[in-house]
């Protein structure tokens, strides 16, 4: 599913945050999944990834149900990924302003 994203997916950008999306047919799947990712070359330290991961997923967790609301209103089913674009850290209030940014950007 993952190389079917960034092969014949979508993208928007809300700088620092990238979502790759697609929409799927998959219907024994869950409404909406979600995967992360903070590049090696921008962050060597691992606990600067995880600490950056954890908080996109924590993001998502606590906003996802408008995403998922508008999925079932149209009767979708979406896998993306939610890419950190930057190469400093940024605080929490600001990452979540642009993945939700991100989030009304995708077109269901």
């Amino acid at each position: 599913m993952i190389e079917n994203i960034f092969s014949n997916g979508f993208a928007v950008k809300s700088y620092p945050i990238r979502i790759q999306f697609i929409f799927h047919e998959l219907t024994d799947l869950p409404r909406c999944q979600v995967g992360v990712s903070v590049s090696k070359r921008n962050f060597k330290s691992a606990v600067d990834r995880n600490r950056i991961k954890r908080q996109l997923r924590e993001i998502y967790r606590l906003n996802k149900f408008d995403l998922i609301n508008r999925l079932e209103a149209r009767d979708k089913h979406l896998a993306m990924m939610i890419i950190y674009t930057n190469n400093e850290k940024l605080d929490y209030s600001k990452i979540a302003t642009k993945v939700i940014d991100a989030f009304g950007k995708i077109r269901i």
